[in-house]
């Protein structure tokens, strides 16, 4: 690489590792651990976080999700609601709600988030679109791994299940807002009805993901069509979605031969999300980003601009029409 690049990373579980704190419930405390993948240095060198506003929940409060309990929803809504105003409280955190927002100097310590919520069960009417919209949040994750009344879940088992009819009218009130749609975690069939609910609209993704025939996975054809619609798709560097990262740095040849171009491509970690176990000994916390920029240069096969798209790039584009 000739000059510095900026970085930017499609989806951080950025607040897992707090989240027993800043609910004050130490059953959440199960990713207290994954702090060390967010050290103070490295998160420095990243110019742009889509973190996540994400609690873990049991297999019965998931399973309530279809029946679109309020009394259920509303009690994870008012959790949620905490770590966003967390997010807005912490002095070393800048929320990005508006395209102006990226280019205001930050200072050396302070990081640029996008506000990503990462399952949509607590949206039981489009109105609570606005109003998560009003508190900041500007991208949007209809599903979790399980079924919702939004649709079904990539780790279900129902795949057959797609976009349900008030999970159409919520799509509409994302688009109407002007907020990024997020496929990572639906099942393969409702990320198709998205695609295909949201016609010609381009702030859609698939933020943290790898190819694959698995309902959690990608297909050609999703990617395509999501590329086709001046989408980004993120692919996650880690053992769960590539064996090694010398195979997770060949995916970007195949899905910009694919796309025809590098526009389409991204990062998303997921760190945060993931045990130490699950990460390569050469990018095991979020201040190595930087080596799939250097690695990806090394192969020759991208120019520099190439390398900046996929690094920050892309993502930009699509948080410049927010």
């Amino acid at each position: 690489m000739k000059e510095k690049i900026k970085n930017a990373d499609f989806h951080v579980d950025l607040f897992n590792p707090q989240l027993s704190e800043i609910l004050n419930n130490p059953e959440l405390g199960h990713a207290i651990k994954r702090s060390k993948q967010f050290p103070k240095e490295g998160l420095k060198k990243l110019d742009l976080i889509f973190a996540s506003v994400y609690r873990r929940i049991n297999d019965e409060t998931k399973k309530e999700a279809v029946n679109s309990n309020e009394a259920v929803q509303n009690n994870i809504r008012n959790d949620l609601n905490k770590i966003i105003e967390y997010a807005k409280s912490t002095k070393n955190l800048k929320i990005i709600e508006k395209p102006e927002d990226l280019y205001i100097k930050r200072k050396e310590d302070e990081n640029s988030i996008i506000l990503h919520l990462e399952g949509g069960d607590i949206i039981t009417n489009p109105d609570i679109i606005n109003d998560l919209y009003k508190r900041g949040v500007r991208s949007i994750g209809p599903l979790y791994s399980h079924d919702n009344q939004l649709g079904g879940g990539a780790s279900s088992g129902n795949v057959n299940r797609g976009l349900t009819a008030l999970g159409k009218r919520v799509i509409d009130r994302i688009i109407e807002k002007g907020m990024i749609i997020d496929t990572a975690h639906a099942n393969q069939k409702t990320a198709m009805d998205i695609l295909e609910r949201i016609r010609d609209y381009d702030k859609i993704a698939a933020t943290h993901t790898a190819f694959g025939e698995k309902q959690r996975f990608i297909t050609e054809e999703l990617f395509k069509k999501i590329a086709e619609k001046g989408g980004v798709v993120g692919f996650t560097p880690a053992k769960p979605f590539f064996p090694t990262l010398e195979n997770y740095l060949d995916n970007f040849k195949k899905a910009s031969d694919l796309a025809g171009s590098t526009d389409n491509l991204a990062i998303g970690t997921d760190f945060g999300g993931l045990d130490a176990e699950h990460l390569f000994d050469e990018l095991d916390d979020i201040g190595k980003l930087t080596i799939i920029a250097e690695k990806l240069s090394e192969k020759g096969n991208y120019s520099d601009e190439e390398i900046s798209k996929i690094m920050y790039g892309n993502i930009e584009r699509l948080v410049k029409q927010i």
